[in-house]
């Protein structure tokens, strides 16, 4: 009798044990199908972004106008007569005179704003990319006949013209102030932007 009793008492033992372990096991299911319907829910919710700090982004206004006072603060200390006016064309490929692109242009009309700001009379005009420069056999450039002679028309005895060239990683920017009377190069500022999308959907 005594060991029938024992026996019940080890079946109830193990059943319980048995329920417990069943217990803990579908607690863990439960809590693990719980997480994973929140994370699926998250990101239904909120879909991943593409990140876009891994490329600096550009201050192209920031630099145009910095270029802009260095430009103007040269033709101040060489007693540029600020009633002259100067044409302002499109900054062109180092590699092919003849092509532009919006990043060039861009560049220009800020700068163009920027010098006006300073009380410099600058005119805008639509030129041909053929019509700024003649490259000589050393590499170096000129304004060309016909850029001289618009400069002429429009009393103008200056230009700002520049060059970019693109490399792997940054844009190099070359700007130039020159007379157009003697193709004498008056002020100058060379400055770089990095070659992140922004720059690249202008090129």
């Amino acid at each position: 009798m005594h060991f029938k009793k024992q026996q019940k008492e080890k079946s109830f033992r193990l059943l319980g044990n048995k329920s417990l372990h069943v217990l803990v096991f579908k607690t863990s299911l439960y809590c693990l199908c719980l997480s994973m319907f929140f994370m699926l829910f998250s990101c239904l919710q909120y879909p991943k972004h593409v990140k876009t700090n891994q490329e600096p982004y550009s201050q192209i206004i920031k630099t145009s106008y910095a270029a802009s006072d260095v430009l103007a603060n040269i033709l101040k200390k060489r007693d540029f007569d600020v009633n002259c006016s100067i044409i302002a064309a499109s900054l062109v490929n180092i590699n092919n005179l003849k092509e532009s692109c919006s990043l060039g242009r861009v560049i220009s009309e800020q700068m163009s704003g920027r010098l006006s700001q300073h009380g410099f009379n600058l005119i805008e005009m639509k030129l041909r990319q053929d019509s700024i420069f003649i490259k000589q056999n050393e590499g170096e450039f000129l304004l060309s006949r016909e850029l001289q002679n618009i400069g002429e028309a429009h009393q103008a005895n200056a230009v700002l013209v520049g060059t970019y060239a693109v490399s792997k990683y940054v844009v190099f920017i070359s700007v130039r102030i020159i007379q157009t009377s003697n193709n004498t190069v008056i002020a100058s500022y060379d400055y770089q932007l990095p070659l992140d999308f922004i720059i690249k959907s202008l090129i």
